[in-house]
């Protein structure tokens, strides 16, 4: 793979390819910054294409990468999603838009549960949508930059989507086979959405990436079961693992969205599941400022991997800190050489202070 944006994408690749090995000597790094001398362009925001035409969005993703340096394993890319429940909207829902805030929610369709039939709706108007955004992106980025697929946010969150929260809580204690059946249509749904995004984005040759910038040869999303802080351990092992380690089978390399302090009580659970690679936290509203090293600590005793940040000095501390090789951090830095100082530091802490990483 070649990319006009990326010259250096084949040494950023051979890093990605070892850090999902945990044959990395160094975190996988990503730093962006914009170029000396010209006016930086910001990236389109979120869930641009949603309503709006393609090619104006198109002008400023390109500018964008025109204008920035994409250093160390930093891979430029833009993100199609229309609204966090776009996995919802290829199953049937729409997709109801704020005035205010980037995105949009999906508006429950479904009102029997028990008679649903929830499938992909490949003659859907979001799908049709998403396959001319795909295009249009595709015929002016290939070779440039990479398209990243919407996350498939499947699971109870997609049927939470389509059903309502409120009532899907019910159906969970009064009627769960009904609940089973509709998680099993849904599961469905998503190795075939899978599928046809492979096809549409050309998994094969390009790879694929997240919308944290995570990269993988084959096939990688970002799980996530938001819709878990609301209920027990036990349900959640009931209701979401069985339909959590299905999606994740099927993926080449896993980053889970694990989201807010209720979610932390099935960290446990999750970790058991095989091919969960790397977990990215997000404290939620009101949490950013807590001290959250406890559990960091204990996603690295799990063996699991985590998405950081910071500035040099942060980061090399992580990797001095952690276990897990499987350490993605976007590097705060003011300077390429500055960027490249810190590669060569982290490089030297594998090479000759391994008793220090090591513990």
């Amino acid at each position: 793979m070649e990319l006009a944006f990326k010259r250096d994408v084949a040494a950023a690749t051979d890093q990605w390819r070892a850090f999902w090995k945990g044959e990395n000597t160094r975190p996988v790094v990503s730093a962006i910054l914009p170029k000396a001398g010209v006016t930086a362009v910001e990236k389109p925001g979120y869930a641009s294409g949603a309503r709006e035409d393609y090619e104006p969005i198109i002008d400023q993703l390109l500018a964008w990468a025109e204008t920035h340096e994409f250093l160390a394993d930093a891979i430029p890319f833009y993100y199609l999603e229309f609204a966090a429940d776009h996995f919802a909207a290829l199953l049937g829902a729409d997709l109801k838009f704020s005035e205010t805030e980037p995105g949009g929610w999906a508006v429950p369709f479904i009102k029997d549960l028990e008679h649903a039939e929830i499938h992909f709706d490949r003659d859907g108007y979001w799908w049709k949508r998403t396959v001319e955004f795909a295009e249009a992106l595709r015929a002016r980025c290939d070779g440039k930059l990479l398209i990243a697929s919407n996350t498939l946010v499947a699971n109870v969150d997609a049927l939470a989507a389509v059903y309502g929260s409120e009532r899907l809580l019910v159906s969970m204690v009064e009627n769960p086979d009904v609940v089973h059946s509709a998680l099993t249509q849904i599961d469905q749904a998503h190795q075939e959405i899978l599928e046809a995004l492979s096809v549409l984005l050309d998994y094969p040759r390009f790879g694929s990436i997240t919308r944290h910038g995570m990269y993988n040869a084959g096939r990688i999303n970002v799980p996530q079961c938001d819709f878990s802080c609301m209920i027990s351990p036990q349900m959640f092992r009931e209701f979401v693992v069985p339909y959590l380690a299905r999606e994740i089978r099927r993926l080449d390399a896993v980053e889970y969205h694990l989201d807010g302090p209720y979610a932390i009580r099935h960290l446990d659970a999750l970790c058991e599941i095989e091919g969960l690679d790397v977990i990215q936290w997000v404290p939620g509203a009101g949490q950013e400022q807590k001290d959250w090293n406890e559990l960091f600590d204990r996603i690295d005793a799990f063996g699991k991997g985590q998405i950081r940040g910071g500035g040099p000095e942060h980061v090399k501390n992580l990797w001095l800190k952690y276990r897990s090789r499987k350490l993605f951090c976007t590097l705060q830095a003011g300077s390429r050489s500055e960027v490249e100082d810190c590669l060569a530091e982290l490089e030297n802490i594998s090479a000759n202070k391994p008793d220090e990483r090591d513990g």
